[in-house]
């Protein structure tokens, strides 16, 4: 099939919708799934808030490490929904396929270095900022689950960024909404059903995501609909299409990685307080996810 008959064939709604229902039809359910995911992250402290005081200042000094997770994430989806998002403007339709494929790639490799990092480098990690055998311990085991298992998240963000980028962000809302609301569910059920304390609350966000990925899935591959295809028996390695990306994606990439290194310092700095250390730190970690309202 040539690039005139896809051409005729796929027509990016970006392009051609009235300039207010585009804006309304792609700001709102960003919004909504936004809050929906700042209110997943105030739950979430709250169940794990009931365990005891320590169970949530380990699971706030795993946060830099699972905020540079995010990070990565969101900024490599960013870049790739930027490309896109070109592509089919310009109607160079089969290059808005390869950058999605690529985005697979980019999946791929993220949840490696992801992968790495809760295999070897967890304790270590941790190790730097307390030697309280159970805040240790649970802080370990919650990054362990939520790195090794990061591929939910390292796909689905990049399928909700590609499907994003021909201007249909109501499937992206479903997916984080759908994957936030089953993890507030499962949350009391893995904590304190299943007392699996702080680990169940890192198994039941991987779940979540887990089940956006394949929602998120299912949709790229059923929807006719989604004017992007992602095909990798025609794939085609490109640098030049991993530079597009990050060129947008990598200054989001840093600025939110700056984040996980100041959140750190400052647990570090806290930490150190021997009356109020481990309250300030689980402080802290509440604050920052309460700040995600903003």
């Amino acid at each position: 099939m040539d690039e005139t008959t896809i051409t005729e064939q796929r027509q990016n709604r970006m392009g051609v919708q009235k300039m207010l229902p585009l804006v309304l039809s792609m700001s709102l359910p960003t919004i909504f799934s936004m809050l929906v995911q700042a209110m997943y992250n105030i739950v979430d402290s709250f169940f794990v808030s009931r365990i005891n005081e320590s169970a949530l200042t380990a699971v706030s000094l795993a946060f830099p490490i699972q905020n540079l997770l995010i990070a990565v994430g969101i900024g490599t989806g960013i870049g790739l929904n930027s490309l896109i998002s070109r592509r089919l403007g310009e109607k160079r339709y089969t290059e808005a396929d390869q950058a999605a494929a690529h985005g697979v790639l980019l999946s791929l490799l993220n949840y490696f270095i992801f992968l790495c990092i809760g295999l070897f480098f967890t304790h270590v990690f941790v190790s730097a900022f307390t030697e309280d055998p159970q805040i240790v311990s649970w802080s370990v085991q919650y990054l362990q689950i939520v790195c090794i298992f990061s591929f939910g998240f390292c796909f689905e963000i990049n399928l909700e960024k590609v499907i994003g980028a021909t201007g249909n962000m109501v499937y992206p809302m479903l997916f984080q909404i759908s994957g936030a609301v089953l993890n507030i569910v499962l949350d009391p059920v893995f904590i304190f059903a299943l007392h699996m304390k702080v680990a169940g609350a890192a198994v039941a966000t991987v779940i979540g995501q887990c089940v956006s990925m394949l929602l998120a899935i299912y949709v790229m591959k059923s929807r006719k609909t989604i004017e992007v295809h992602i095909s990798l028996r025609n794939f085609h390695f490109s640098w030049s299409i991993i530079k597009d990306i990050y060129q947008v994606g990598l200054p989001s990439i840093v600025m939110n990685a700056i984040g996980s290194v100041m959140i750190g310092a400052l647990n570090a700095i806290l930490i150190t307080f021997q009356q109020i250390g481990k309250t300030a730190v689980a402080f802290l970690g509440v604050y920052f996810k309460l700040q995600s309202f903003v």
